[in-house]
């Protein structure tokens, strides 16, 4: 547990704030709400690591999962900083 989160609300966290931001645009287009799971749970992983998260360690993720030019990362770097700052919040349990 993470500050007293349980995994699978820290999941559902990630979740929650990787679906809101859509970053590749796939739920408007009607792909279903798992579309990001397996970002999502690389990304709960650094959650639950306990180590400071960094734009660069969210870029790491999101590349390894669309291996593409452009993606997210470098169409909307202000997001991805966005999303490290929320993920590291949750990650202190602030």
């Amino acid at each position: 547990m993470l500050g007293g989160m349980p995994h699978d609300q820290v999941t559902a966290e990630v979740r929650s704030l990787i679906n809101g931001y859509d970053p590749e645009g796939l739920l408007g287009m009607g792909a279903p709400e798992d579309e990001y799971e397996s970002e999502v749970g690389d990304l709960a992983a650094l959650v639950h690591a306990g180590q400071e998260i960094t734009a660069a360690a969210v870029s790491s993720v999101w590349n390894r999962w669309f291996n593409v030019s452009p993606n997210w990362t470098t169409r909307h770097p202000s997001q991805v900083g966005e999303v490290a700052a929320a993920l590291d919040r949750l990650r202190a349990g602030r």
